[in-house]
């Protein structure tokens, strides 16, 4: 395939505003060359436009309820072979990662000097690599950060931001509110109401939904 196809399905040509139809021929154009949306777990499906993680997307994600809804998300494909990394996410417990379904043995946890070089230099070989890759409130230079999306498009990866998003440009944010906990004898689900807007959300989307997924199934 000619580098030109290839930055075409990564989406790197594309600009200004795409109709119904122009984006029903892209994603299907990438699904045709295996390099389709990261599948999402089924009740977070519709709160994206293509169903899934768009490759070469940058999506944000604030709330109270941000970091389970980025394990919600990031589950299904870990699960089937994709690799997430979390940099400077010291907080993000793994048992609840792997209460969300999170596969731990696919999911790295990276400590980086939070400054714009040396951001720029981790995202970018973390993103040369594996298929998802989440940071939280980066410090990143607005030149910096768009060189770290360059390579996130060209290898098909995503990358999610948590809480500020420094330099970096969000085709999609997700808003993660907690709605009821649910207890017995502890907590041990939540329902949140999940809204998704921005530039690539070409309508506001919204729902509720149970974190874990399928804990009270």
């Amino acid at each position: 395939m000619s580098q030109t196809a290839i930055e075409h399905l990564a989406g790197m040509r594309i600009a200004g505003v795409e109709t119904g139809a122009q984006f029903a021929e892209r994603v299907n154009a990438q699904v045709a060359t295996g390099c389709g949306p990261i599948s999402v777990v089924s009740p977070l499906a519709p709160l994206l436009p293509a169903g899934g993680l768009e490759r070469g997307h940058v999506y944000g994600c604030t709330g109270d309820a941000a970091t389970s809804l980025l394990f919600a998300l990031v589950a299904s494909a870990t699960s089937t072979g994709s690799w997430l990394a979390m940099v400077n996410m010291a907080r993000a417990g793994l048992m609840s990662a792997h209460e969300h379904g999170v596969a731990l043995h696919r999911t790295l946890c990276v400590s980086a000097e939070n400054t714009s070089a040396t951001m720029s230099q981790v995202l970018g070989a973390l993103v040369d690599g594996l298929d998802v890759v989440a940071v939280s409130s980066p410090v990143c230079s607005a030149s910096d950060a768009r060189r770290v999306v360059a390579r996130a498009k060209a290898q098909g990866a995503v990358l999610f931001v948590l809480g500020d998003p420094g330099g970096f440009s969000i085709d999609a944010s997700f808003s993660a509110r907690t709605e009821q906990w649910q207890f017995d004898t502890h907590a041990h689900s939540r329902t949140v109401n999940v809204s998704a807007s921005g530039r690539r959300v070409h309508a506001h989307r919204s729902c509720s939904v149970q974190l874990p997924i399928g804990a009270c199934s």
